[in-house]
């Protein structure tokens, strides 16, 4: 029978009282998932990280829209500071 093994991800600390912080658990773990995609790793590893992707995420969301307000400022910021759409080539 195969063990089961438990991934760590190292320098992830769980401080889950900042967003930004999970933010970057999140995008440690996205890294180890896309290592492990890449050494073609077992499926079931790569599961197992990705649940625990999601359910960074979801906190995330919770985090976030816990304040709609300050969400709501927070989708605008991120609106704001987008590139403005090229235009079509040809529009005139």
């Amino acid at each position: 029978m195969r063990a089961r093994r438990a991934w760590k991800v190292v320098g992830a600390k769980h401080h889950h009282s900042s967003v930004e912080q999970l933010q970057l658990d999140l995008a440690a773990i996205n890294r180890c998932i896309h290592v492990l995609e890449e050494a073609d790793a077992n499926p079931q590893d790569i599961e197992v990280l990705t649940v625990h992707a999601l359910a960074l995420a979801e906190q995330i969301d919770e985090l976030r829209w816990s304040n709609p307000a300050k969400a709501l400022g927070w989708l605008l910021e991120k609106e704001t500071h987008r590139p403005a759409a090229r235009k079509a080539s040809g529009a005139g």
